[in-house]
Order: structure tokens, then C-alpha cells, then sequence
């Protein structure tokens, strides 16, 4: 594996030159939450576009190439929409090397991208480019740990977050950094652990030319925290990043986790469950100026139970050891929504580890459902596969677990429709009841096979699917993506 940080006396000679221009803009942009005025309006960081949409991209980072060996990776489109889509991916690595191919994608349809190797490299990042709307592209990692699958990025933001990482032991945390845009970037990461902050110098003033993507060592700066937050930061330009966490020792696994853009006062993980000897936490991180009130609400199937609370001060992050708490039963499937209230929102993410289980992947980190996603206008969304079933990224693997969490105060219709060539078939229907979660199992999910499926509701809900075989749920889960405009029948 190539060094992870390669800037050097390049590095240092940029920024001698930019240091005074950038001076008066560092303030501005390290603002938590604060878009740029030419950027897009705030949602969600994966988002489908509309079918008749001119064009759309989506931005994938964080996979290592097959000579990296860590997490070799593919890129998965799937078409929502009724008619073909095509566009090109272009390929870059660490080093420059670059590969482009012309893509297309049949309507009703799931394609696993063959893009060629670039000749060099041990980090790689993809930038798909649609001419049409209606795909959502995710990735798939694939490891000596394990595996794991998330969403692309269908926007670039000025700062990312990543509430959830570890570094103890032989634990070993990334950050994938890629600039696909036309203009230059100046890039500062911080850390918030239980022992407080750090700001490593080596992660301040990393240059990014328009093209060019990078990954950078964690570990080897901040050692040895249960907790590891992340923030990425711009002071000039805009971005994508990604997480991509090894864990060995207790179990084993490997996470690719895409950033979030911005901070938000709620957030739901749709389903989870303690089981004896794992160990789960909720972590949530206060990036805004002021201490926030955040509550813990936990339901189970037979109800509510009481609440956790704590004034989480700026920039900290609260970790919540959910497997240590009595009134969770283990065993018990339940939800959990996360509400924040005293500031411009919190970050939440999770990490599970199920080291007791025999069953591979044991351990995984995933960031909450936010509520620009759970709130979405079109009340749609696509959870995509992991492929054709002819030619899956990842062979074995299948949907366990879907949960829809209904977010509102009065109850809700739900329609789940497994999407094929020949149109959408509902595969479950229903109620449910305010603030309640339903959760559909591998039987149910089995009459839609590898196919993606379409959740559809009558208000704001939380969709997340858990795929396996892994030790546990939440080791590998793949969130809703929310279309936005309705696709027909």
C-alpha cells in the first residue's frame, strides 16, 4: 500500500503562496452547516434524480484497487426509471492514473460497472455522469475483513462528517478525499475523541487539484480511541468523502461509510438488536457553537421505553453504549430516534460489534437515516441490490431485514414493490402506527429476490435495509435512497 499522505514539499510550497488569500475565507467556511451560496440547496447526499432529468452524477470514494488490497470495490447502477439511461465512469486513483468507460443502463434494470484497472495506484474513486435521471449508483467493498455496501454521493458539499470510527488495537480508520470538480481545494481534517480534540498538522492545508483524490491514515495520528469523529473541512472549494474503517480483534469487518454534508435535529436508526456478548453504540456529535439537548428515544416492538438524555456541549460527541443499557432486552429488535434541540443539529452514527457470533462479518459502522432523507417531499424511495442476480457484486449476499420507521405523529400507509424489467410488484402493504417501525423479514423479502426495491408512504418515514449473511444487524445495512419525482407504475 502506498503512503497515505504524499504532499510533502509540494504541499508546504502551496500553501506558502495561498496562505494570505486564504486567511480571510477560513473563518466563513469552517462554519458547521454553512453551504456555499453557488452550491446546491440542502438534502440529502444521495439523492435520485427525477426520470426526465437532462443529467445527473454521482461520486463514489473510499474503495482501494485490487494491488491496495484492503477493500477492493465495484460500483452498482440502479435504473428506477422505464427507460435506458447511459453516461460515462471515469476512474482515478492516488497516483493520477485514470480509466474512463462508456456505461449504459437498461430501464427497470441493475448493472455492475466493469471499469477497467488503472494501471497504478492502491486508492481508487469513481465519477459517474448520466445523461438522464432515475439511477442510483452505490458501491460495494469487498476485504480480508469482510464486506460491506453504501451509497455514492450524488452532491459535493464544502465540509463532511463522520460521527462513528475506532482506532483501538489492530483497528484501522481512512478518509477518502476526492475533488471532482473544475476548481482547486484546501482541505483541513479534525478529530473529536473521548480525550478531546485533535488537529494533526499533517491534515491541515491538503491540496486537491480538480480531478484528484487522496487517502489519508488515521490511525497512525490519532491511536488507540474507542471514538474517533471526523470532520473535513474546506476553505476553498467543494468536495466528497467517504469513511472506510477495518476492525479486527473483537470480530471482524470493514465499513464504507459516505459523509454527511451538515448537521440536522433528528435522526432514526430503523432497526437494531443487542445480542449477548456484542457491543453497540449510538454516537452522536455536536459540530454547531452552542450545547445541545439531545434525547434517545427507543421503541421496541411491544412499545416505548423511557429515554436517554444529555446536553451534549459543541464539538463533542456523546456515545451512547446501547448494548450496556437494561432497558434494551437482548434479543429485542427495536428502533431508536435521535432528537436535538438547542442548536443547528447533531451528526449521529452507529458502530456494532458482535464478536461472539460465528457468522462473518461480525463488526460494522453506519451513519443514522437523517431527516432531509426521512422527510423527503416524494415520500419514495429505492433500496438498491447488490446486483443482477446473474452477476451480483457480491455473491451470497442478500437482503435480511427491511425497516420502515414512521417519523410522524399519526399513522401511515406503506406500499414495498420489488422492481423488475416488467414494472414494479408489490411484495407487502399496509399500516403503521405513529411513531411505531415495521420490520419485514428475509421470508417476506425473498418474493423480490436480488431485485431493488421501491418503498412508498403516505408520510415521512425512516427506510433501511440490513443485508447479509453478517453477525449482527447494523454490520451491513444500505439506507433508502429518495427519489425525486414519482417513477409511474
Amino acid at each position: 500500500m502506498s503512503p497515505a499522505h504524499q504532499a510533502g514539499k509540494r504541499r508546504w510550497l502551496v500553501l506558502t503562496l495561498v496562505v494570505a488569500v486564504l486567511a480571510g475565507l477560513a473563518v466563513a467556511a469552517r462554519s458547521p452547516g454553512k453551504g456555499s451560496p453557488s452550491g446546491p440547496p440542502p438534502g440529502p447526499a444521495a439523492v435520485i434524480g427525477a426520470p426526465d432529468a437532462e443529467s445527473t452524477a454521482w461520486y463514489c470514494t473510499g474503495q482501494s484497487t485490487v494491488a491496495g488490497e484492503l477493500a477492493p470495490g465495484a460500483v452498482i447502477l440502479t435504473n428506477a426509471g422505464t427507460r435506458a439511461v447511459t453516461g460515462t465512469i471515469t476512474a482515478v486513483t492516488d497516483t493520477g492514473a485514470r480509466e474512463e468507460v462508456r456505461i449504459s443502463v437498461a430501464g427497470r434494470s441493475q448493472r455492475v460497472a466493469a471499469v477497467p484497472a488503472p494501471k497504478t495506484g492502491s486508492w481508487i474513486s469513481e465519477a459517474v455522469l448520466l445523461s438522464g435521471g432515475g439511477v442510483a449508483v452505490t458501491q460495494a467493498v469487498d476485504g480480508p475483513l469482510g464486506w460491506a455496501e453504501a451509497p455514492c454521493q450524488s452532491t459535493t458539499s464544502q465540509q463532511w462528517y463522520f460521527p462513528s470510527g475506532a482506532t483501538t488495537g489492530s483497528n484501522a480508520l481512512f478518509i477518502a478525499l476526492f475533488n471532482p470538480t473544475s476548481t482547486p481545494d484546501v482541505v483541513d481534517l479534525g478529530f473529536v475523541t473521548p480525550t478531546g480534540p485533535v488537529h494533526p498538522i499533517n491534515f491541515q492545508g491538503i491540496v486537491l487539484q480538480p480531478g484528484q483524490m487522496q487517502v489519508e491514515s488515521v490511525t497512525p495520528y490519532v491511536q488507540n480511541k474507542s471514538n474517533v469523529t471526523t470532520t473535513v473541512v474546506t476553505r476553498t472549494g467543494r468536495l466528497v468523502a467517504s469513511e472506510l474503517q477495518l476492525l479486527s480483534g473483537d470480530g471482524s469487518g470493514l465499513a464504507i461509510v459516505p459523509g454527511s454534508p451538515r448537521p440536522e435535529d433528528e435522526w432514526v436508526i430503523p432497526q437494531s438488536t443487542e445480542i449477548a456478548g456484542g457491543y453497540s453504540t449510538i454516537d452522536v456529535f455536536n459540530p454547531g457553537p452552542a450545547t445541545q439537548e439531545v434525547v434517545v428515544h427507543i421503541r421496541l416492538a411491544s412499545g416505548p421505553v423511557a429515554p436517554f438524555d444529555a446536553r451534549v456541549p459543541p464539538g463533542t460527541t456523546w456515545v451512547l453504549p446501547t448494548s450496556a443499557q437494561n432497558r434494551i432486552p437482548q434479543g429485542d429488535p427495536y428502533s431508536a430516534v435521535i432528537s436535538a434541540s438547542g442548536g443547528p443539529g447533531v451528526v449521529v452514527g452507529r458502530i456494532v460489534v458482535a464478536a461472539t457470533s460465528p457468522q462473518a462479518p461480525q463488526d460494522g459502522v453506519s451513519t443514522a437515516v437523517d431527516a432531509l432523507n426521512s422527510d423527503f417531499p416524494t415520500r419514495r424511495w429505492v433500496v438498491p441490490s447488490l446486483g443482477p442476480p446473474e452477476h451480483p457484486a457480491l455473491p451470497g449476499a442478500s437482503p435480511d431485514k427491511l425497516a420502515l420507521t414512521n417519523v410522524s405523529a399519526a399513522p401511515e400507509r406503506y406500499v414495498i414493490d420489488a422492481m423488475g424489467p416488467s414494472g414494479l410488484r408489490t411484495i407487502a402493504s399496509g399500516a403503521i402506527a405513529a411513531s411505531a417501525s415495521l420490520w419485514l423479514v428475509a421470508a417476506i423479502l425473498s418474493r423480490a429476490g436480488l431485485s431493488p426495491l421501491v418503498v412508498r408512504s403516505s408520510g415521512p418515514s425512516a427506510v433501511s435495509e440490513d443485508v447479509g449473511p453478517t453477525g449482527s444487524l447494523g454490520v451491513v445495512t444500505m439506507p433508502g435512497i429518495p427519489l425525486t419525482a414519482s417513477l409511474g407504475s
